[in-house]
C-alpha cells in the first residue's frame, strides 16, 4: 500500500508542474500579444515624427538657399531610418512615404505646416487641364482621372446646360475611358432646371490632397428651385466620383 501511494503522489506532482508551465507560457503569450501592437505603434510614431522633422528641415534649407544670391549652396546630412523618399519632377515635390497599418494619422486627413503637407492616403490631385480642346478642372488619384468643364466665373457667369459639366472619366488601371455618353442633371425632371447661367469652381487646387472637389453653380428658370449647385468630389483611393446637389 505504501509503495502504491508514493507512486500516485509522484504522478500528481508531474501533472501539476506541466499545468503550471503551460499557464506561464500562456501568460507570456498573452502579454506579448497585447504589448506587440503597442510597441509597433510607438516605433511607427517615432519614425513618422523623424520623417516630419526631416522634411521641415529640408524645407527650411530650400528657403534659405532661395534667399541667397545666384550660386548659393547649403549642405545637410540626412538620416532615414524608415520610409522612402522620392522626387516628383512634374510638381517639384519631395515626397516621403511610410507604409504602415498603424493609425498614426487619420485616414484621408491632412495638415499643412508651411510648405509641408502631412496626412494619410493623400493621392488626389486637383488642377486645371484640357480635354479635347475644352478647358477643364481635373480631379485625379491612383485609379481615375475625371474632367469637369470650366465654365465662367463668379464675377462673369456663363450660360450652360448640365449635360456639359462632366466631360469624361478615364480609368487609369484599365487604361480605358468609362462609357459615359452624357450626364443630365435636373430637378423634378424639369427641362427648365437643366440649363441656365452660372460657373464652375475648383475648391482646392494642389497635389497630395485627401479629397478634390469641383462645384457647379447654376441659376435656372425653374420656378420651384431656380438656383442650386452640384459638387463632384474624388477621394483618395476611390474609383468613383461622389456627386451631391445642394439648393
Amino acid at each position: 500500500m505504501g509503495a502504491d501511494y508514493g507512486k500516485s503522489s509522484k504522478g500528481m506532482s508531474i501533472i501539476t508542474e506541466v499545468v503550471f508551465l503551460a499557464v506561464i507560457i500562456s501568460l507570456i503569450f498573452l502579454v506579448y500579444s497585447i504589448a506587440a501592437p503597442i510597441i509597433y505603434s510607438m516605433q511607427v510614431s517615432s519614425a513618422f515624427d523623424q520623417g516630419k522633422s526631416m522634411m521641415l528641415e529640408l524645407d527650411q534649407l530650400v528657403q534659405d538657399v532661395a534667399d541667397q544670391r545666384k550660386g548659393g549652396r547649403r549642405s545637410i546630412y540626412v538620416t532615414m531610418g524608415a520610409g522612402t523618399a522620392s522626387l516628383d519632377p512634374d510638381t517639384d515635390t519631395l515626397i516621403w512615404t511610410l507604409d504602415t497599418d498603424a493609425m498614426v494619422v487619420s485616414p484621408r486627413s491632412m495638415q499643412q505646416v508651411g510648405n509641408l503637407i502631412v496626412g494619410s492616403n493623400l493621392d488626389v490631385m486637383a488642377y486645371e487641364g484640357n480635354l479635347g480642346g475644352q478647358d477643364a478642372y481635373v480631379l485625379e488619384n491612383q485609379n481615375i482621372r475625371a474632367y469637369i468643364c470650366r465654365i465662367g466665373s463668379q464675377g462673369s457667369p456663363a450660360y450652360y446646360v448640365t449635360s456639359d459639366l462632366l466631360l469624361g472619366v478615364y480609368n487609369k488601371r484599365t487604361e480605358t475611358w468609362m462609357p459615359l455618353q452624357r450626364l443630365e442633371i435636373s430637378i423634378d425632371n424639369s427641362p427648365d432646371s437643366m440649363n441656365g447661367t452660372g460657373y464652375t469652381e475648383l475648391v482646392t487646387a494642389g497635389y497630395a490632397l485627401a479629397r478634390g472637389e469641383v462645384v457647379a453653380h447654376i441659376n435656372t428658370s425653374y420656378k420651384y428651385l431656380g438656383n442650386y449647385s452640384v459638387s463632384f468630389a474624388l477621394e483618395s483611393g476611390a474609383d468613383f466620383l461622389i456627386m451631391e446637389a445642394e439648393a
